[in-house]
């Protein structure tokens, strides 16, 4: 029998994981603001992101067409009305929003996961698990942002706790039903979630033909109709691509932004395109650095048991779905799609995070009954594996922290922020024709605080237009980038050529290293 005050414990566990967890991510985001003001926003993806979101509202040219392609819609959707708050756009605040509460419930779900394993009065292991994901600080940092990973790992660990469900009470076909929503959700997300549908279903209609509580030819139907909900997302991104652009896969061919594009246009594609040992050992040095050795080799060592134990089968299913998006990048990286090194995109290893954690778990589960017993040698184990992430953070050694912060400090990005401040403290009305590249001119309008209808943002589809030719008919200012991204490279090329004609219209107001801000003469 449970004692009474535990039974409580387990009745608002779930609550005291999600007021915990934001507690903690508010603490830290509010520390790191206090450091640093842009340190929300040190992800440019992230400032893109919430561009990306208010320009569905704030542009000259609303509409759901401006998140574009190549990203996917449902987080901008999710941003869109808290970018719409002034003070949350400019700091980055709106991504806290969205993103620490997609953490807190996947922590909550990860918490009823773990649920399943109370065994022997070890009811500390459910809250072992949330714990173990959330203050991670690699995982908790990215939550704090715009950036698109916590929404996806919120759809993803959902669709994987109703399917164990389903799994356990074939019957009970709500809880497919969940988990195929869910599962839609994530492929609007993030693209590593479109590896999900082409399990879910063979798994769904394969489980309910060998199953004897799915015996019916009606029920089996249901099965079936219910787990291709779970291809809505992608059905849904493929014809929009194809209404808006005339390609399905425009999200995979646009010039400049496309994955493919960008890979095929920097040098880390060569050291991994067909080479799974260089592959691995990046990937493999970045989950180290990421979850630390203690984790890592619980989570291996839970696998194993999990192998011996009588009725291994019934979880497997489990550990097979959450291993699905870690292998969707490790592929990706293998084909030339996906770029990661020992720092840069070492967010990318987060989607193995509750499978380590589930298999941790299970590690514990399986402590010998002298170690259970002994309070001291439990709480030595459960700080052991604590130990790293608190390391992390007092040696600063925080992969996607840093991976952020250095691409914040060691491009144009600083002075950006420079001069999207300088354009704010001086602006007074008018129209600004911007040309430096859409990542850069994101943080100029999220820096200056202007409302994004009064940019012209010029870029290489946008040099048609009129106002590109002739500015001083169409913009009081205009902020030019000396090192300009690729989709604005010629724009900018093009005005060099013709100094002369905008210096006999504009006159330079501010200068830095990377940017400079032209204003109409009287």
């Amino acid at each position: 029998m449970i004692p009474q005050n535990r039974s409580r414990i387990q009745d608002i566990g779930h609550w005291i994981v999600f007021v915990g967890v934001v507690m903690l991510g508010l603490t830290v985001a509010l520390y790191l603001y206090n450091v640093d003001k842009y340190s929300l926003i040190y992800f440019g993806d992230s400032v893109s992101h919430m561009v990306g979101a208010r320009k569905v509202v704030d542009w000259a040219d609303p509409g759901l067409h401006q998140i574009g392609t190549v990203w996917l819609p449902l987080p901008h959707i999710m941003l869109l009305p808290f970018t719409l708050i002034d003070s949350l756009f400019t700091t980055g605040f709106a991504g806290l929003v969205v993103s620490l509460p997609c953490l807190a419930t996947t922590a909550v779900l990860l918490y009823k996961m773990a649920g399943t394993h109370w065994i022997n009065g070890l009811g500390y292991i459910a809250f072992l698990a949330a714990l173990l994901y959330a203050t991670n600080p690699n995982i908790l940092y990215l939550s704090l942002t715009a950036m698109t990973e916590a929404p996806l790992m919120l759809f993803f660990v959902a669709a994987a706790y109703f399917l164990q469900k389903w799994y356990k009470e074939p019957e009970q076909v709500r809880s497919l039903a969940l988990s195929a929503v869910f599962v839609a959700l994530a492929t609007l997300c993030r693209y590593e979630g479109w590896i999900l549908p082409l399990f879910l279903v063979p798994f769904a209609v394969a489980f309910a033909l060998g199953n004897n509580k799915v015996r019916d030819s009606q029920k089996r139907t249901i099965v079936v109709l219910l787990s291709l909900v779970s291809f809505a997302g992608i059905i849904f991104w493929l014809a929009y691509n194809q209404y808006r652009y005339g390609d399905a896969l425009e999200f995979a061919n646009a010039e400049f932004y496309s994955a493919s594009s960008q890979a095929l246009n920097r040098d880390i594609r060569e050291t991994l395109f067909l080479q799974p040992a260089n592959v691995m050992s990046v990937y493999g040095a970045t989950i180290f650095v990421v979850y630390g050795p203690v984790l890592l080799a619980s989570a291996l060592i839970g696998y194993v048991l999990h192998r011996r134990k009588k009725g291994s089968k019934d979880r497997r299913m489990l550990y097979l779905f959450l291993a699905l998006p870690p292998l969707f990048t490790i592929i990706t990286l293998l084909i030339g799609i996906g770029e990661m090194t020992f720092w840069f995109n070492s967010r990318f290893v987060i989607l193995l995070a509750p499978l380590a954690v589930v298999l941790t778990i299970v590690f514990l589960r399986n402590l010998p009954d002298r170690v259970k017993k002994t309070r001291g040698l439990v709480a030595a184990v459960i700080g052991v594996l604590f130990l790293f992430q608190i390391g992390a953070l007092v040696f600063g050694t925080v992969p996607t922290f840093l991976d952020a912060r250095g691409g914040f400090f060691y491009n144009t990005s600083p002075f950006a922020a420079q001069v999207g401040e300088a354009l704010g403290s001086m602006y007074d009305d008018g129209q600004i024709m911007i040309v430096a590249g859409s990542a850069q001119d994101h943080k100029v309008m999220v820096t200056s605080g202007i409302s994004l209808r009064q940019f012209d943002e010029i870029i290489q589809l946008t040099m048609s237009k009129q106002s590109f030719y002739e500015p001083w008919s169409y913009s009081k200012w205009i902020v030019m980038g000396k090192e300009p991204d690729a989709d604005a490279a010629a724009a900018y090329r093009y005005w060099q050529d013709r100094r002369d004609i905008l210096d006999d219209y504009y006159a330079k107001v501010y200068e830095n290293e990377s940017y400079e801000i032209l204003a109409l003469k009287q």
